[in-house]
């Protein structure tokens, strides 16, 4: 949620109050009564997709953290079998032809493609990887590795949607409400242009607080001496 949805969703709530407070003069039904209810209901309907957006945003950053991790994890088994490989083939040991070369492209599925296969065949030499130092469980290692993975490409893909289709939402309702807002602005004008206070509280109400962005002064140089 960006400050100028901030800002009108502040408005909103102040407008939504003012129209409660003069609701005898706008009946739900009648044009203005239409459009209170519009601004106020957008009031819960943001609020919920302002928690959707930051829970969103939240598991996709967790995401990232963990793919990072995970990938780190399967690059050393992936490191890991392809060096105890190339010493077993030293050694004579046969069937190691064309396999455990590392894959040349950097992408996640390729990666896990990778570790997929490596896993399988190292699984199938598990006695000869012994014998070069790997420890017993290190297909059941790599399997947890390749899960882990797994779990964080999908956990930053759902975040992604999730944190997406709130902020769509947000934009959705916010400009509804915005709609409203201005069709008001003509509606009660004129429903109180003989009632000085009542428009006065509506001026305040109705009023949007503009967002300026913060510019950063540059340092001042130093002096060049002469």
């Amino acid at each position: 949620m960006d400050q100028q949805e901030i800002n009108l969703i502040a408005t909103f709530k102040t407008v939504a109050g003012f129209g409660a407070k003069y609701a005898a003069e706008f009946p739900a039904t009648s044009p203005g009564g239409i459009q209170f209810a519009v601004v106020a209901a957008a009031i819960p309907t943001t609020a919920t997709l302002g928690a959707a957006q930051l829970a969103g945003a939240d598991q996709k950053h967790g995401g990232v953290l963990s793919k990072a991790v995970a990938r780190v994890l399967i690059h050393e088994d992936l490191v890991t079998l392809s060096d105890a490989a190339h010493s077993l083939a030293l050694l004579g040991v046969p069937g190691l032809e064309g396999k455990f070369h590392l894959p040349r492209s950097g992408g996640d599925q390729a990666w896990l493609n990778a570790a997929r296969v490596f896993n399988t065949d190292a699984t199938a030499l598990k006695t000869k990887f012994l014998e070069v130092g790997l420890l017993p469980d290190f297909p059941e290692q790599f399997a947890a590795h390749i899960s882990a993975l797994e779990a964080a490409i999908s956990s930053k893909g759902s975040g992604t949607v999730a944190e997406s289709g709130a902020t769509g939402g947000l934009e959705d309702t916010t400009h509804k409400a915005a709609i409203a807002l201005t069709v008001l602005n003509t509606i009660v004008r004129n429903t109180f242009k003989k009632s000085p206070i009542k428009l006065a509280e509506w001026v305040t109400a109705s009023h949007v607080e503009k967002h300026t962005p913060v510019s950063h002064a540059k340092p001042t140089p130093p002096p060049v001496k002469l």
